[in-house]
């Protein structure tokens, strides 16, 4: 069966203090994740909703999943590998596994952008913070 959520309804974390990231005024909210629904939904991959406040940054870092984001609002710089890569509203970006990357607000508004993560392994790399 379908679930249907309203992003601005979830719990919002501050990304520094929920995972100790090198990080200011990043925001991230789960929308779906491996708890989301039953047995009957295959959890391959988790959806998130971040927010980055002018000026904000979320530094570079890598992990063994892949991830695409589509931006929804203001502009960002990609950090990282692909450093100085400038993505803005309607814009899709993918980075594969293992490569490095992070993102800086720019052009003095927030920017808010989806983020897809696919689940590894037993998806412990899926589970909401509240669950942590």
């Amino acid at each position: 069966m379908v679930i249907i959520r309203k992003v601005r309804e979830l719990k919002e974390y501050d990304v520094k203090e929920a995972y100790g990231t090198d990080a200011e005024g990043v925001t991230i909210r789960w929308i779906s994740e491996k708890r989301t629904g039953g047995e009957e939904y295959l959890h391959n991959f988790a959806l998130r909703y971040f927010v980055i406040d002018a000026g904000g940054f979320l530094a570079p870092h890598k992990h063994p999943w892949e991830q695409e984001i589509a931006v929804m609002r203001g502009r960002l710089k990609i950090t990282g590998l692909s450093q100085g890569r400038i993505i803005e509203k309607d814009d899709v970006a993918y980075f594969p596994a293992n490569e490095e990357h992070g993102f800086e607000a720019i052009g003095g508004e927030p920017s808010e952008f989806y983020c897809v993560i696919g689940c590894i392994g037993k998806g412990e790399n899926c589970i909401g913070i509240s669950e942590r």
